[in-house]
């Protein structure tokens, strides 16, 4: 084959493998927002932003403070609208596995205690569309309302999630529990730290 038309051919080769690449990495990096609600479905959590073991802090008796928020239905609130009687606050996201597998546990223990200390899921990164039906499919039955992470964690320096706060009817934080927690270590959290079994 004549030098030029071979060194015309592997350019061609060349723009072609270019492209096929260029295309995968698109499709790679293309961010578009997760449609599957499945609880087993895949996902990210709050990981350390200086790369150690971040510990908890320590909000016991500090009063819960007036994060702004929205309900499902776009009314504001704040969470010092939820004071008045002990209250579990489970702060989650879609795509926080963690958060995934303990929703319906905590959906249980509303069930068993709802009458007697009130259950509010605080997502801080989903639409109101998302964090309904997740809560739908993982059988919630509590309030949701809507928060911005970054004032999560400026107010509380939460950076683990799901994250739990148990909250007395006064509005003093009686403990923070950071990470997953099943209904039985759940309900045995609220009868220590709110005296409710």
């Amino acid at each position: 084959m004549p030098r030029p038309r071979l060194l015309a051919c592997v350019l061609g080769i060349t723009l072609v493998a270019s492209a096929a690449a260029g295309w995968v990495l698109n499709r790679i990096d293309d961010t578009e927002p997760a449609t599957d609600l499945s609880l087993e479905t895949p996902g990210t959590y709050a990981e350390p932003l200086e790369g150690g073991i971040p510990t908890a802090p320590d909000l016991t008796g500090r009063r819960l403070p007036a994060i702004n928020a929205t309900t499902l239905d776009g009314t504001r609130v704040t969470l010092e609208d939820f004071v008045g009687q002990p209250l579990v606050l489970n702060i989650w996201f879609s795509s926080c596995v963690p958060c995934a597998k303990e929703l319906p546990d905590f959906a249980e223990a509303h069930r068993r205690l709802g009458d007697r200390v009130r259950f509010v899921g605080l997502n801080i990164q989903d639409s109101a569309e998302v964090a309904s039906e997740f809560a739908k499919r993982a059988g919630v039955g509590f309030e949701v309302i809507l928060g911005a992470e970054g004032s999560v964690m400026r107010a509380l320096d939460v950076r683990i999630f799901p994250s739990t706060l148990l909250v007395d009817a006064a509005g003093q934080i009686v403990d923070l529990h950071q990470g997953a927690l099943d209904v039985a270590e759940l309900t045995d959290l609220i009868d220590a730290r709110l005296g409710v079994a």
